[in-house]
């Protein structure tokens, strides 16, 4: 699917990972390198996937660790392939790699910190697996991967690559950690706490989304608004 991982996993028992390709990480990683470096203040690791050079020249003068790979583009035969295979490598990667003293937060690229948990929310989101739920759906935009189910991560990573053969379906990610983590024990983070998992429709969405700790917007309309943190803001 995916040609040989090149760099290191991150030996840190603590950081955030997320992954994009490379229009992603030149459109959103500055935003998401700002804010949680500024509010978190805990390792980065970024997987990128097809990078350029530019992007690879960026990346390696900023304070995270990443890894990259290149697409095979002979297995791309379903119409919305790449974006799916994008979506499930940070999970992949993760299920292969998870080392028996982590916890690893998984964010999308396109999501951004607005401020740092409490004591109390950051025990909630370290201690164990973490998700949040909305419409009956494990959510993958962000959560947390604990050392105690490193089995099953590696097994939600194998059953990843098998579907991603098979189907066209978009969120594959989130179709196999509902089903590999859903009947085990997990901390459920309150999306209106955390992240809300709605498009951002009116003034009081907007007021709402900015009430919590992590910011994203689902839909078409996130992904049109103008990103106001660019490359010029964190070189």
């Amino acid at each position: 699917m995916f040609k040989d991982v090149i760099g290191d996993w991150p030996t840190d028992r603590r950081f955030i990972l997320t992954s994009c390709d490379d229009k992603y990480f030149d459109q959103y990683f500055p935003r998401f390198y700002k804010t949680y470096k500024e509010h978190w203040q805990l390792p980065i690791h970024v997987h990128i996937i097809d990078p350029s050079d530019i992007t690879m020249e960026r990346v390696d003068k900023l304070d995270v660790t990443y890894t990259h790979c290149t697409t095979d583009k002979s297995v791309l035969k379903w119409p919305y392939s790449y974006e799916t295979y994008c979506q499930a490598q940070r999970f992949i990667l993760l299920g292969y790699n998870l080392l028996e003293n982590q916890s690893v937060i998984v964010a999308d690229v396109d999501s951004y910190a607005l401020r740092k948990p409490n004591e109390t929310q950051t025990h909630m989101l370290e201690s164990n697996m973490a998700f949040t739920e909305y419409n009956g759906r494990m959510m993958a935009t962000f959560c947390n991967f604990h050392h105690s189910r490193k089995t099953q991560a590696r097994q939600s990573a194998i059953r990843m690559q098998q579907l991603l053969e098979q189907t066209d379906t978009i969120g594959v990610d989130q179709l196999v950690i509902k089903e590999t983590f859903k009947p085990l024990p997990y901390n459920k983070l309150k999306h209106e706490e955390w992240i809300r998992h709605f498009d951002n429709r009116t003034d009081i969405d907007a007021k709402k989304h900015k009430q919590c700790l992590i910011y994203h917007e689902k839909g078409t309309r996130g992904k049109l608004k103008t990103v106001e943190t660019t490359w010029i803001d964190i070189e």
